[in-house]
């Protein structure tokens, strides 16, 4: 029968996302630099002229171009931001990735070679660096944050058992706040660099 032929398909399958047809997924870059002392990790200040989130430290990256893998945009959108060439980039691994209900983020770990402090300032309104040794011997603050569903109008309470009133769970999210020499990572980014910090534990 074809439905055993259609199942015996999936016989090794790797498991992907639920509804990640509908993520915005997007690629960053981790720029590791060489220094006497060891690695520093290169951050970027968002600028005030972009519509997302202006002020923000974050790591360079960008949404992905139907066509694109994440390594490709990774690279591509550091190149843009940070003025550089793809030669100066070197990929050391792609770390794990970030997914929440509609986000999909593709981190990738990179040396980033012969660096003047270049950035483009239509995006950056600064970039600075920090010893990788600090997030591996410096636990984030951690605090709670309640994420409730809002529904629109048209939503079909209907359907459910209790309509209205149906007792919706409130999701406690995780934030994480880092701060160096004035400059506060926190967010999505922070949750990249500690799960980058702990695979270099394993």
């Amino acid at each position: 029968m074809e439905i055993f032929e259609d199942l015996e398909k999936l016989r090794g399958r790797q498991a992907g996302l639920i509804l990640q047809e509908h993520c915005k997924k997007s690629a960053v870059i981790i720029p590791l630099i060489k220094t006497e002392d060891g690695i520093d990790v290169l951050f970027e200040v968002r600028s005030g002229k972009v519509g997302r989130q202006p002020g923000d430290v974050c790591f360079p990256g960008g949404k992905m171009i139907r066509g694109e893998t994440p390594e490709q945009t990774a690279v591509r959108e550091c190149c843009e931001e940070l003025l550089i060439d793809p030669s100066q980039l070197a990929i050391v691994c792609e770390a794990d990735l970030f997914h929440n209900a509609n986000t999909l983020i593709y981190p990738f770990a990179a040396y980033l070679g012969s660096y003047d402090g270049s950035f483009s300032d239509s995006e950056v309104a600064e970039v600075f660096t920090v010893p990788l040794e600090f997030f591996q011997n410096t636990e984030p603050l951690v605090y709670d944050a309640e994420m409730r569903m809002v529904k629109k109008d048209d939503f079909p309470y209907h359907l459910i058992v209790g309509g209205e009133n149906y007792k919706w769970p409130v999701r406690i999210d995780k934030e994480l706040f880092y701060e160096y020499e004035g400059h506060v990572v926190w967010g999505i980014t922070a949750r990249i660099i500690n799960s980058f910090v702990k695979l270099l534990g394993r």
